[in-house]
């Protein structure tokens, strides 16, 4: 009997399913504060796309996405710039754009308050969708214990009695 896929090898799924690149969807779910070699990402990411739960698992993150219920990428990128796009004013209650109505009456008249989703949110998710803020990618050396000591002067340190050492 096969094992259940593990959280990250889910996560490599989704990441695969949204990005369609094997070594990008192994950096983002196995390299989360590591630094991995892209060629590592790549031999990795192909064994696990070999694997048969994974793809069991892709196969079952495609019947999903074509589920007429689930909104494409594509979809949703349209549905918030709408929400960028459109002016209040052109909200009603009939809108998909109308979060929350709100109607009051009182003495002097009737009311309507309508919410709509935050243009600035919007514009944040979009800017997620596209990648626009991926963070860089830094490139992290561990120096071992000889290469330190290598980058030290090899003047002695003088220490006295309750006070720092200073280099002679």
């Amino acid at each position: 009997m096969m094992k259940e896929l593990t959280e990250k090898q889910k996560e490599f799924a989704r990441c695969y399913f949204e990005c369609k690149n094997g070594t990008k969807a192994y950096m983002d779910s196995y390299g989360k504060g590591k630094t991995l070699k892209e060629s590592t990402c790549a031999t990795e990411s192909s064994k696990l796309l070999k694997n048969p739960k994974v793809q069991e698992y892709l196969a079952g993150l495609n019947e999903k996405a074509e589920s007429p219920l689930v909104l494409t990428k594509q979809q949703r990128m349209e549905w918030l710039s709408r929400v960028v796009r459109t002016p209040l004013r052109d909200v009603d209650d009939q809108s998909d754009l109308c979060q929350e109505l709100t109607e009051t009456s009182g003495p002097n008249g009737c009311s309507t308050k309508i919410k709509m989703p935050s243009k600035l949110g919007a514009i944040a998710e979009l800017n997620k969708m596209d990648g626009a803020y991926e963070p860089d990618k830094v490139e992290h050396t561990v120096l071992g214990v000889d290469a330190i000591l290598s980058k030290l002067n090899d003047k002695p340190i003088k220490v006295q009695d309750g006070q720092r050492g200073e280099k002679a």
